[in-house]
């Protein structure tokens, strides 16, 4: 409990302290909720706006602000940004919980997937904006957990299924990226076989989401994303430097836009452990030093994971996870190419640290004694280290 109490310091300093109209795309995140909760509407294509975000969290942020209004005039929206301090903390709950339930003993799994999410930049940089794409975090957590527990216990009733289909859902009407983990979690049920519970978790998941589905096909032709791309096969909307790229070595010297321009590996990379885009405080150059040790044991950690996730179901819906979401991830910005790399956000795969988080535990708890000792000990120094950057 004392990484989630160091947690909710940090994340709090950073909710009181970043600006509430600072952070990715703000303005038309804040006119969602505005409009949503005031006028009952939700944006159309015309204002520039996210109309093609689904209205959960503006509902949620909306109605937070417009308590703000009334107990915080001067800056109503920050309201919205304690939300997400919420949601952060709930997330880190959720975590622990599904750890417990997947590594019973192995308490290093634990500690060290929670420490890895409590420090992960982009975690405590998403979470300090008023920004729908934590509670998206928080809703796919919620659905691995349920879907963990019924496929590790053979516990199928109907009233889970109902449960993490309804999480499915609530996800995906945050945002879109939650899908990912609907087809992890669907697969996992494949493998063992559960279709009863599978069938049951899909149905509820469409019956939350159809309304919205329908309306957006209805409106726009499109239920998921509507935004104008290349009218050319997808292979063809990225050079090679796009996949190939390593940014080497302004990733490590000058990891801040422009360097690298649309280059995906380093772009993400920096925007995981650092600040790409300039939206924050603190030296990036270090952050992307100290973020070296920890991507490679949660890589290598996921990798081993999914090896042998192929005879546990329990373990492979979180195994999945990461992969899926790379997969969507580079799916999305290939298909939607911008001349300023600005799809390149990791925040977009936001969904998958909770997994991520797992992975890396998993790698440390497979190091021998001495080598996870000192492995443990390196990289709280590199937390300590890291500090300065994740306050804001």
């Amino acid at each position: 409990m004392g990484l989630i109490a160091a947690l909710a310091l940090v994340a709090g300093w950073n909710t009181y302290k970043y600006p509430s109209g600072s952070g990715y795309d703000v303005r038309q995140h804040r006119e969602y909720a505005d409009l949503l909760i005031h006028h009952g509407e939700i944006p159309g294509p015309e204002t520039r706006s996210e109309y093609y975000t689904p209205p959960v969290f503006y509902t949620l942020a909306g109605a937070a602000t417009y308590i703000g209004e009334h107990v915080h005039p001067g800056d109503p929206h920050k309201l919205g940004q304690l939300l997400n301090w919420f949601v952060l903390l709930a997330t880190a709950v959720v975590l622990w919980l599904l750890a417990r339930e997947l590594f019973p003993r192995r308490p290093w799994v634990q500690l060290s997937a929670l420490a890895f999410f409590c420090f992960l930049p982009v975690v405590l940089r998403v979470g300090a904006m008023f920004h729908p794409e934590p509670l998206s975090m928080l809703l796919s957590a919620v659905a691995l957990l349920l879907a963990t527990r019924m496929l590790g216990r053979n516990e199928y009733g109907w009233h889970l299924a109902v449960a993490t289909g309804v999480a499915l859902g609530l996800g995906q009407l945050v945002r879109a990226f939650s899908l990912w983990t609907l087809a992890a979690v669907v697969l996992g049920f494949a493998v063992a076989r559960a279709w009863r519970p599978l069938l049951v978790i899909v149905l509820a998941t469409v019956v939350v989401t159809a309304p919205w589905y329908i309306r957006q096909t209805i409106k726009y032709g499109n239920p998921v994303f509507d935004r104008p791309t290349k009218q050319q096969a997808i292979w063809e909307r990225r050079p090679a430097r796009f996949y190939f790229g390593l940014g080497l070595p302004d990733v490590v010297t000058h990891p801040v836009r422009p360097h690298f321009l649309n280059e995906a590996i380093p772009t993400t990379y920096s925007e995981v452990w650092g600040d790409y885009f300039g939206v924050w405080r603190g030296s990036r150059e270090r952050q992307s030093i100290l973020g070296l040790l920890p991507t490679l044991l949660a890589v290598a950690g996921w990798l081993v994971l999914l090896v042998r996730s192929r005879r546990s179901p329990a373990r492979l819906p979180v195994a999945l996870l990461p992969g899926l979401g790379l997969v969507g991830y580079l799916y999305f910005t290939v298909g939607y190419p911008t001349p300023d790399g600005d799809v390149l956000k990791a925040s977009y795969m936001l969904t998958t640290a909770p997994a991520w988080a797992l992975a890396f535990g998993y790698a440390v708890d497979r190091l021998p004694g001495r080598w996870r000792l000192a492995a443990a000990a390196l990289l709280a120094a590199s937390a300590l280290a890291s500090l300065p950057f994740l306050l804001y």
